[in-house]
């Protein structure tokens, strides 16, 4: 009866390429072929070969989206990165919301505006406060009063209401200075505020 031998060799498949770069504080594990790196304290991605895809350099990483997207932070401030590491949206905003129809509301400097996926800024961050008001419009505020805006920036009313009530059979009810006056869709003033 013959008997077989088998040596197993176990050879360790990240140490060529970690300690080959100097080696990092952490490796997270692979997710669609990227693994999360951390090194003295900042966080980067590297391929499954073990290139820097993105170099550590930021201070959080989230994991990368099903659009192939992560957002990133450095010094209290958000972007968003592609796979590649570039950044789509520039580390400059204290807040980036969740994108709705490829938009989200971003904060700056303590004013808000909203962003498109591909990085185009809709609506300059200068709102004391901006919320969705029907599926394409957006009410917007400065100083207390109102005004309205569409999904790509464009004033549909000024910022000069009071108040705003929803739009019914293409209608809303304005309040300024103690008076209601009505606007359609346009932001044409169908009855009059003053």
């Amino acid at each position: 009866m013959k008997r077989f031998v088998f040596i197993v060799c176990v050879v360790p498949v990240f140490s060529s390429f970690v300690y080959g770069q100097g080696g990092y504080d952490k490796i997270d594990k692979y997710e669609g072929g990227l693994a999360k790196v951390r090194l003295n304290g900042l966080y980067g991605f590297i391929d499954i070969n073990g290139k820097e895809i993105v170099a550590p350099k930021y201070d959080v990483i989230r994991p990368f989206n099903n659009s192939n997207r992560a957002r990133v932070s450095l010094n209290k401030l958000w972007g968003i990165i592609d796979r590649t590491g570039k950044e789509i949206i520039p580390v400059k905003y204290s807040k980036i919301g969740i994108f709705t129809d490829n938009q989200a509301r971003v904060q700056k400097d303590g004013k808000w505006g909203i962003v498109h996926y591909d990085g185009k800024e809709i609506i300059p961050p200068e709102y004391d406060k901006l919320t969705k008001y029907e599926s394409t419009l957006y009410k917007v505020s400065n100083d207390g009063y109102w005004g309205i805006l569409d999904h790509q920036g464009k004033a549909i009313t000024p910022v000069k209401y009071e108040k705003i009530e929803g739009f019914e059979n293409n209608r809303a009810k304005v309040y300024l200075n103690g008076k209601w006056g009505v606007i359609d869709r346009e932001g044409k003033e169908i009855i009059k505020v003053n």
